[in-house]
């Protein structure tokens, strides 16, 4: 059921990626906002847990923050301009890494937050998210009188 939800979500996101006009209207605001594609993310799954990997280069990881509540996996933060603004000699030919404010959401159930493990590491964001022990069924049968 989750990697249904995923499928859909990511078929909207190359869906608005595709689009001329999602993309003219991304392009009206610059081109430093951070986006999914600068931070592509896998997820996995087992039977004991879930892999979450993002591609992050370039963050300092004082900047990042991942939390878990309510079923949802978030990770924001922020990267800084990488251009020099004051740059009078005109030294800067050219600037295509995107800065700013970012933060995205995964649906992932059933996860015991108490034993997240995160690790950043040469540009990438690992998460592993164990999922908490089945519990038996407690349902039973109630007879009618």
């Amino acid at each position: 059921m989750a990697n249904e939800i995923m499928d859909r979500r990511n078929d909207i996101r190359d869906w608005m990626n595709m689009d001329p006009w999602m993309n003219g209207f991304t392009s009206l605001f610059g081109d430093n906002l951070p986006s999914a594609e600068a931070l592509k993310t896998d997820i996995k799954e087992s039977d004991k847990d879930y892999q979450v990997r993002v591609d992050m280069p370039d963050f300092d990881k004082k900047n990042i923050d991942v939390s878990y509540n309510n079923n949802t996996l978030t990770i924001s933060g922020h990267r800084d301009d990488f251009a020099d603004k004051n740059d009078k000699n005109g030294d800067v030919i050219m600037s295509e890494r995107s800065s700013g404010r970012f933060a995205r959401q995964y649906h992932l159930p059933a996860v015991d937050s108490d034993n997240i493990e995160a690790n950043y590491d040469n540009g990438v964001l690992d998460i592993k998210l164990p999922k908490l022990a089945k519990t038996t069924d407690s349902s039973h049968h109630i007879e009618i009188n």
